[in-house]
């Protein structure tokens, strides 16, 4: 073996032993850190946390507000936009399991998966307004990762899935909900007996509905429930309309 040869095995060994080279191993778990602190600082709008966790000539692509540029105009787009109205909250949130990490050579890492958002307004419960996929480049820079590169696209609903199961309720019981019922906001809205279930209509919109309790059915299509009330003499008169865990209307 020549002295070259061993000089240049010895100089790799070093160099893989020595303190100052990081491990990849490492990225990983760094990078997911890394992830967790920034949306926890996007949930609690801290520009300050989140501006130390984006290089300076970060770009943002969004499918619907398109390209945003810099650290100080990505910060700017998030004072004005979800952090600029203080009587609605943004909640981001990972869906379990979805995210993947992606090892890129030269000092930079992906991070992908889908992330939902829940929407607080006027100190209401928190509702789920939408989901999207994501695609972040993080670049470990200055000693820390950070994002680089960010695009957050496929915005859109989340797919309603029913209740799997019901309860079975007799047709007389079912009978005691058929009628009109009278609403301010949106007419008349009309229950049916169909079969085990009950079908509503309101002018263009109807709805399948199925019991989960002696008095409240849910939507198959949407989460909605709908809560027959009985009056004094006992007889069904009212209904409300439930919609995340809260009553939006009453007919």
């Amino acid at each position: 073996m020549s002295r070259k040869t061993v000089a240049l095995g010895l100089a790799a060994l070093l160099a893989a032993s020595s303190p100052f080279v990081r491990a990849a191993d490492d990225d990983e778990a760094q990078v997911r850190s890394a992830d967790t602190t920034f949306w926890k600082a996007y949930n609690a709008c801290d520009m300050t946390t989140m501006g130390g966790l984006i290089t300076a000539d970060v770009e943002f692509y969004h499918d619907k507000g398109g390209l945003t540029s810099t650290r100080e105009g990505l910060i700017e787009s998030l004072r004005k936009g979800p952090c600029g109205d203080p009587k609605m909250h943004l909640r981001r949130e990972a869906v379990d399991g979805s995210v993947a990490f992606h090892p890129m050579k030269g000092g930079y890492a992906i991070l992908s998966g889908r992330h939902l958002f829940y929407v607080s307004r006027d100190g209401k419960p928190e509702q789920l307004d939408g989901q999207a996929e994501f695609t972040t480049l993080w670049k470990y820079d200055q000693g820390q990762w950070r994002m680089h590169r960010v695009l957050s696209y496929d915005h859109g609903p989340v797919p309603h899935t029913p209740p799997t199961t019901s309860l079975r309720l007799p047709a007389t019981a079912l009978a005691a909900f058929v009628g009109h019922y009278k609403s301010a906001r949106v007419g008349m809205i009309a229950i049916a007996m169909d079969d085990d279930h009950l079908k509503l209509a309101a002018g263009t919109f109807t709805a399948t509905l199925y019991p989960e309790s002696p008095t409240r059915f849910f939507a198959t299509e949407r989460d909605l429930r709908f809560e027959f009330e009985k009056g004094k003499d006992g007889k069904v008169d009212a209904l409300a309309v439930i919609e995340n865990g809260v009553v939006s209307e009453r007919a």
